[in-house]
């Protein structure tokens, strides 16, 4: 069956490309592109891409996926960025008023 354009809904038609981040869609108009780095990936999510690491979330093949390296995206590839560092902060505003 095909979608607006001729554009067939399956096998990855480039007119509705989208990929899921962390659970959350991304389609072309967020950025998604057939061809994407893990920095392009990362910065979908809001993380720095010098702080993350990327990961298919599907498939047999789960092996993080470099900042500068090249990937072919599928429709509907799930991905799974994570922090390599996580830096804590005060869990509320009132922690500075005790330290006085």
């Amino acid at each position: 069956m095909a979608e607006k354009g001729g554009k067939p809904d399956a096998g990855g038609g480039a007119a509705n490309l989208h990929i899921f981040v962390n659970r959350r869609k991304f389609e072309i108009a967020d950025g998604v592109t057939p061809v994407m780095t893990g920095a392009d990936i990362a910065k979908l999510v809001d993380v720095p891409p010098d702080n993350a690491v990327i990961r298919r979330d599907s498939g047999p093949d789960k092996d993080p996926i470099g900042i500068g390296e090249e990937v072919k995206v599928k429709n509907g590839d799930h991905f799974l960025v994570t922090r390599k560092v996580v830096e804590g902060g005060s869990l509320g505003g009132d922690d500075e008023s005790r330290a006085h």
